[in-house]
């Protein structure tokens, strides 16, 4: 059975605990609705899909793909991402929509979306809203049409993209803590890319979060960087 939580529907995201507020079931019917809502549109239905690095979030993507390949589209999978990456996707890949799944900073347990479909903006609380009824309400539209494809490359493309407008203009040393968290695959390397000397703090890829939380604002992260 379907489950989804109407109070993870907020003003330009959707946030939920899985699979206590969410299963993945109800992932396939936020694909099935988010889909027909871009199909409904005078735009190709192409869209960029990207996961964070928890241990659930690529079982979570792959329910939201179901649905959106039911809905009629054409998905574009981009892998393992942060949320910057998969706008990029948007328009390397000329993708009109995109879906990230990512809990952002909060704590293991959590799993949300970020979604857009008229870039560069990502949705507003009026789409939010339209999406919410959709789902709830099972409102939406399955036709023939989807396709699937798995996307290589757009993770090194978005770094050389980053580093295109050049080096930094004098030596530069940075501790780069990315709290085992996605940014681990992302940030050291775009570091060097423009010239820094980067000392790695927390950079491997764990999701069980050994020493905190990936949260910039959280205060033991804060103080492990200090530290370094």
């Amino acid at each position: 059975d379907m489950i989804v939580a109407p109070t993870g529907f907020r003003e330009y995201d959707a946030r939920w605990l899985y699979p206590e507020q969410i299963n993945l079931a109800g992932m396939k019917a936020l694909g099935l609705a988010l889909g027909s809502m871009i199909c409904e549109r005078d735009i190709e239905p192409k869209i960029a899909v990207g996961h964070d690095y928890r241990s659930y979030s690529e079982s979570i993507k792959n329910a939201m793909i179901e649905g959106l390949l039911e809905a009629g589209c054409a998905v574009h999978d981009i892998g393992l991402a942060l949320s910057p990456t998969a706008y990029f996707a948007q328009f390397d890949l000329d993708c009109p929509a995109v879906a990230m799944v990512t809990a952002s900073h909060n704590e293991n347990g959590w799993t949300g979306v970020k979604m857009g479909m008229d870039r560069p903006l990502t949705f507003g609380p009026d789409e939010m809203c339209d999406l919410k009824d959709r789902v709830l309400s099972r409102r939406w539209k399955k036709q023939s049409g989807g396709s699937y494809l798995a996307v290589e490359g757009v993770k090194q493309r978005y770094l050389q993209d980053i580093a295109k407008d050049g080096a930094v203009k004098r030596p530069l040393k940075v501790v780069a803590c990315a709290g085992n968290g996605t940014a681990g695959a992302f940030a050291p390397e775009a570091l060097r890319m423009i010239g820094c000397d980067v000392i790695e703090l927390d950079c491997d890829l764990d999701w069980t979060f050994p020493h905190y939380n990936p949260n910039p604002e959280d205060m033991e992260m804060l103080n492990a960087l200090s530290r370094k």
